[in-house]
């Protein structure tokens, strides 16, 4: 939804070329008609009839862009294009739409035509340009058409998440008949909610103009771009076929317990509430709904490697032979940051603990595939000062069928995460729990100091949910811009959020209007959570994160200097980079191991190369004279034995030689939430203060509610998971018990 209207100008006057719209690669199956739409309607006022190419005046045509329509208003004379303004402030989310619409709109005016290049990394917003420069064209040299297509069924390609995706579209004269995604190796459970819910909500609306699906947004735009590309194959206008659909008042409905929030924790307080405090077969009667703003379940979760620690009393740990007991843990958790002891709950986080073998025990016996060959012995010194503890974690199966899991393509999306958010949609399925995707909570529903609902919407409508009992399980705080204005400092706001961007810290912004407080730890406790990555998509993607994570290299600044020791790659080099405004360069040459990626990198707008230094600069936008004279220092220190600006090691450089030269975008992204939470008594009831009175029938588990408890969910790879679960097994069994009187 556009909260403000960005647009952007040129100014011009130059020879005039109509140029054909570029992007998606098509192929036509049965009769077509020309590929150049036609259009009937002129946004703006006509001067004259057509005297050259262009009837004077101002024609405003639209395109399909990364979350939904973009549009280009046109002047023209009466042989070129005087004039460009193209509103792509749906595109925002990305960070990527108002800057490639400053390069486009001179691409434009320079071709004057739609027929650009475009701007590497942002395809999707590039075409739905070209086509909205397209149709505003067509308008001015009067093509003018009746709104009809050529009946027949068209095919066409576009670039998703990760791979390339074919979309066939069947099409009468005057209607979208069928939509069917043929091919498709994207990011699977992900992507695969985006192809099950798209198709049908574009024949519905008959519109290219309708919403991705929330947390799939690459796939969408990715379907969206193809399913656009066969209209105008069928001879479309595409203005004719972009309306925007409009929320209108839905009918309230009523619940025993409703979650907000369908991630680990969500998942988990739904299935409590729905069974027992073991997730047993047994049904407590109660009716049990979530709401999730995602199109999938799993949130964090489900695009991340899939790590569960287990501290006792299941298989994992008779694998390893390794257990900690719920108090020894909690014990030395409270030992090491004594600093906390007016904020942690003592009880909340045994009773937490306590919860780790029957929840994990009871998802296992759910069908969650998690075996005891799964398990490591991890280590974490958060669990003793001063030396590394052991505990027992484990890799989730990604593939039950082939065996692969978590780790065995690098943590990103392929690992255990996605079959974690699948198994979870099965067990809540049949567990018989109602789940509402696409669905965002925008308010509570408040009595004085009694939560009785909570304000949704989704695609069609707005409503309420009343309920018994409501769980927040919203997670940690996000990465919007409302939430960093907030809570966070502002080099913040240059950092990606590679988390879902369906958290927009509900739960905290929801106490914090009522008046109340949150923890706020993230640089005490999380501060591995911002890390090097390449951006919201890819963030940690298979074997190319070992080029910027582990490969020797030089890293420069936007100003083409370096500015750390290149050998300390954690989050300290990552907040650096957020410092410098979000980006770097890793430079190396064409020795390099590096260099295999390339091809990937650059189809993602992430890398560039070149024949010279100063060419590349050029590319990158870096001063040519400050990049050479770094590599040439670089190069000399390295002959000499070693770095003598940072003091990085010999052999963790390598040398800048041999052209042809290669630059590698890395961002400084988060690869999860930030430790904001909200304050909660110790049966997880949420408290405007620490220690403060609950309000009632309000709770709040997982990242959300775990201001009391936030040391359990950070000891290592795998706790978070595990803490979040627990969580939402306690706050779901609370809710069960209050109503039920047990």
């Amino acid at each position: 939804m556009r909260t403000m209207r960005r647009v952007l100008s040129v100014l011009c006057a130059a020879g005039m070329t109509v140029g054909l719209l570029a992007g998606c690669s098509a192929q036509t199956e049965g009769t077509s008609a020309p590929g150049i739409p036609e259009s009937s309607e002129t946004s703006g006022t006509e001067t004259g009839e057509v005297q050259g190419g262009y009837m004077p005046g101002t024609y405003t045509g639209s395109g399909t862009g990364m979350h939904g329509t973009v549009t280009a208003t046109i002047t023209v004379d009466e042989n070129s294009i005087t004039n460009v303004e193209l509103d792509v402030s749906g595109e925002d989310a990305d960070r990527v739409g108002e800057s490639a619409a400053q390069t486009l709109a001179s691409q434009i005016m320079e071709a004057q035509s739609a027929d650009i290049d475009g701007v590497s990394g942002a395809t999707v917003t590039s075409n739905g340009v070209m086509a909205a420069v397209e149709d505003a064209l067509n308008q001015a040299a009067g093509n003018g058409g009746d709104g009809q297509m050529t009946a027949g069924t068209y095919r066409a390609t576009a670039h998703g998440a990760k791979h390339d995706l074919t979309v066939e579209v069947t099409v009468s004269e005057n209607a979208i008949e069928s939509v069917n995604v043929v091919e498709s190796d994207d990011s699977p459970y992900v992507s695969e909610a985006a192809i099950g819910i798209l198709p049908q909500r574009i024949i519905d609306n008959q519109s290219v103009a309708v919403d991705a699906v929330t947390g799939a947004t690459m796939t969408s735009s990715a379907i969206l771009s193809a399913v656009s590309d066969c209209l105008v194959q069928a001879g479309a206008n595409l203005g004719d076929w972009s309306k925007e659909t409009s929320v209108t008042q839905g009918e309230d409905v009523t619940v025993d317990v409703l979650v907000v929030g369908g991630g680990t924790s969500g998942s988990t307080a739904a299935l409590a509430a729905k069974t027992d405090s073991s997730l047993s077969d047994t049904d407590s009667g109660l009716d049990v709904m979530i709401v999730e703003a995602n199109g999938y379940i799993g949130g964090n979760m489900a695009i991340c490697g899939g790590y569960i620690a287990s501290y006792f009393g299941t298989s994992l740990n008779e694998e390893t032979g390794h257990s900690w007991t719920a108090d020894t843990l909690v014990d030395s958790l409270e030992d090491l940051y004594p600093q906390y002891s007016e904020v942690i709950n003592d009880n909340l986080m045994r009773n937490l603990a306590e919860l780790t073998d029957d929840t994990l025990n009871g998802l296992m016996n759910r069908g969650f595939y998690l075996t005891g060959s799964d398990a490591y012995l991890a280590s974490s010194s958060r669990l003793v000062a001063g030396e590394a503890a052991p505990y027992t974690s484990s890799s989730v199966i990604a593939d039950p069928q082939t065996g692969e899991r978590s780790g065995d393509n690098g943590y990103d999306i392929y690992g255990g995460g996605a079959f974690f958010g699948q198994t979870m949609t099965d067990i809540l399925n049949d567990a018989g729990v109602e789940i509402r995707y696409e669905t965002t909570a925008t308010s509570l529903i408040m009595d004085g100091n009694t939560c009785t609902g909570v304000a949704v919407q989704d695609h069609e409508h707005s409503y309420n949910i009343y309920a018994d009992k409501i769980i927040l399980a919203t997670g940690y705080a996000g990465f919007d811009d409302e939430t960093i204005s907030m809570y966070l400092p502002e080099v913040y706001g240059n950092v990606i959020g590679a988390e879902t961007a369906a958290n927009q810290s509900f739960a905290q912004k929801q106490i914090t209007g009522l008046g109340g407080e949150v923890n706020d730890v993230h640089e005490a406790i999380s501060d591995g959570h911002i890390v090097l990555g390449y951006n919201s998509t890819l963030a940690h993607y298979g074997e190319e994160h070992l080029l910027y994570s582990s490969m020797p290299g030089m890293f420069v600044n936007t100003e083409g200097q370096r500015f750390a020791d290149e050998t300390d790659r954690g989050a300290g080099m990552a907040m650096t980079i957020a410092g410098l405004g979000g980006k770097c360069y890793m430079i190396f040459d064409s020795t390099h191991e590096g260099v295999r990626f390339y091809d990937f990198l650059a189809s993602n707008g992430l890398a560039w190369s070149a024949d010279t230094l100063e060419e590349l600069a050029e590319q990158i936008g870096v001063p040519a004279e400050n990049l050479t004279a770094t590599v040439e220092q670089y190069n000399t220190d390295y002959e000499n034995g070693g770095d003598t600006v940072f003091g990085t090691a010999a052999e963790n450089m390598s040398p800048v030689l041999t052209g042809p030269y290669y630059a590698v975008q890395v961002n400084a992204i988060s690869t999860g939430g930030i430790d904001i939470a909200v304050y909660t008594d110790e049966n997880l009831n949420v408290t405007l203060t620490n220690g403060g009175e609950p309000i009632e029938n309000l709770y709040a588990c997982g990242g959300a509610g775990s201001g009391n408890c936030f040391t359990l969910l950070n000891i290592g790879l795998g706790s978070h998971v595990v803490g979040c679960m627990t969580s939402g097994v306690y706050a779901g069994s609370m809710a069960r018990e209050a109503i039920l009187g047990e």
